[in-house]
């Protein structure tokens, strides 16, 4: 997925599907701008507020997205440009996170990592490429606490598979 001789799904180990929740509440920024990005500066507020995040983490964007999942037109935003619009992360904040944080994946309430209109994809690519994985249209962020989730990622382990569904439980 992105990454040529990446690991695949069933190479991803079990502790790796254990993780801190911490949860980035873009939503205020994304009801304005539908491109909205998590930012480094979003991830420095959050750790002023909540805490440094710590080492292999799940770091999830909460955009509001969400609510559009009922509206396959509204969700994927598309516009007259012919492009897609939706929040996701920033490739600045993945490259702070993966050189600072050691996180072990990033997770978002939209279609996907990149925001909508993304064309290069940088933050698959590099996220995918630093060994992490990605975790795409997350429901009920709102309802987990910025810190303290523990998240647990129910992976099919595909056989070749290099992404697919799967189901993520937070408990707090």
């Amino acid at each position: 997925h992105f990454t040529l001789g990446g690991r695949l799904s069933p190479d991803i180990t079990p502790k790796e599907l254990f993780v801190t929740a911490c949860v980035i509440d873009i939503s205020d920024r994304a009801a304005a701008n539908p491109d909205a990005e998590v930012t480094v500066a979003d991830l420095r507020g959050f750790e002023r507020s909540r805490g440094r995040i710590p080492r292999g983490a799940g770091v999830f964007m909460y955009s509001g997205w969400e609510s559009r999942v009922n509206d396959p037109d509204a969700y994927r935003n598309l516009g007259p440009d012919g492009l897609f619009h939706f929040p996701g992360f920033g490739i600045d904040a993945v490259e702070w996170l993966l050189e600072n944080r050691d996180i072990t994946g990033i997770g978002v309430d939209t279609l996907s990592l990149d925001n909508g209109p993304s064309q290069t994809f940088a933050v698959h690519t590099t996220l995918l490429g630093a060994d992490r994985y990605g975790l795409e249209n997350l429901a009920n962020l709102s309802t987990i606490p910025p810190r303290g989730a523990e998240a647990v990622v129910g992976l099919v382990p595909w056989e070749e598979g290099s992404g697919g569904p799967c189901r993520v439980l937070a408990r707090w």
